[in-house]
């Protein structure tokens, strides 16, 4: 058994292991996140009240943080992590490769991110500065760049979500540079993982909101989070059979890659028990079978995001492994 495990996890072909799997988890969180939090901003009548939503803030707290992460964890996974600053000033000079134009994402990504909390959060954030630097607080420069971002506030929600979704699709796209591994070299990643990416940000924003900020089944978007995360599941489930069926009558390696990965080897395991039976079905059994008082508990409100987690983490570590068993 730890031999057949240790097989899943080295072998010849293996170029990008597990701290890539976590990288693009996380990615995708924070590009989910950042789509609930500007879905609840565009239904909220009240944008005042926006500030002191449970949702929005820990929406907002993943966006921005889990692109630091990200990048942390390619910092620790470096041979030489202190050259990191060299490796990003190379790739933004190179918009032309997948990297360079990640690193420019992830840029103006994150301005942008700030930029909008900026704007929401504006009196809490002029409130701690009044407090801890007054002169700061009060001077003209600063207090006119958040009116500057205010007026500019309907153009940058929409650059936000052309970014949020550009980094979702990111994720995808970073796997196909692979492009000698036929299972990651596959046009249909990017929007699996999109979707992916959306349903992880809004369980994670879920989670944190119940567990750290009091949020209930009462709190503005909560339900507005459901009706996105529904769609969003029925696309991911119908990516995944389009991207199992696609190469399964596609050219002999393809057939090879998909049929190792889903039907034999350890990574079948991992799809049909976390991705599927864990990430999908387990949900949505239990949504089916419990009542509607047990669905308000935060018990159950909580345990719910936590399968969808477990089920797009085995995603990614199931693409990236079982996808480069197989060269062409």
């Amino acid at each position: 058994m730890m031999e057949s495990l240790n097989n899943a996890f080295h072998f010849d072909t293996l170029v990008w292991h597990w701290p890539i799997a976590i990288y693009l988890f996380v990615l995708g969180i924070s590009s989910g996140a950042m789509c609930l939090a500007l879905a609840i901003k565009h239904f909220e009548q009240d944008k005042s009240a926006l500030s002191k939503n449970p949702l929005v803030i820990s929406s907002v707290i993943l966006a921005a943080s889990m692109v630091i992460l990200g990048l942390l964890i390619l910092i620790v996974d470096l041979t030489k992590p202190l050259d990191f600053w060299k490796v990003i000033v190379y790739q933004f000079s190179n918009p032309l490769s997948v990297m360079g134009r990640g690193v420019t994402l992830f840029i103006l990504y994150q301005m942008a991110v700030f930029a909008w909390i900026m704007v929401i959060f504006k009196t809490e954030i002029l409130s701690l500065l009044n407090k801890l630097t007054p002169r700061i607080a009060n001077n003209r420069a600063v207090l006119s760049i958040f009116a500057q971002l205010e007026r500019l506030d309907k153009y940058l929600d929409i650059v936000l979500v052309i970014l949020s979704i550009l980094l979702g699709v990111y994720t995808g796209f970073l796997l196909s540079a692979l492009v000698s591994y036929p299972m990651l070299n596959q046009p249909i990643l990017p929007l699996l993982f999109l979707a992916s990416g959306i349903s992880s940000g809004i369980a994670a924003s879920i989670l944190m909101a119940y567990t750290l900020f009091s949020a209930n089944t009462k709190t503005f978007g909560f339900s507005l989070s459901h009706r996105i995360e529904k769609p969003v599941i029925i696309a991911e489930v119908i990516l995944l059979m389009m991207l199992i069926i696609g190469m399964s009558f596609g050219v002999l390696a393809e057939q090879e890659a998909i049929n190792l990965a889903v039907f034999g080897s350890f990574w079948a395991y991992v799809f049909w028990i976390g991705v599927i039976g864990i990430g999908i079905v387990l949900p949505l059994l239990l949504k089916t079978v419990c009542s509607d008082n047990t669905r308000q508990t935060k018990a159950f409100v909580v345990i719910l995001p936590v399968f969808t987690l477990v089920g797009v983490m085995s995603l990614r570590m199931f693409i990236l492994y079982a996808g480069q068993m197989v060269v062409a």
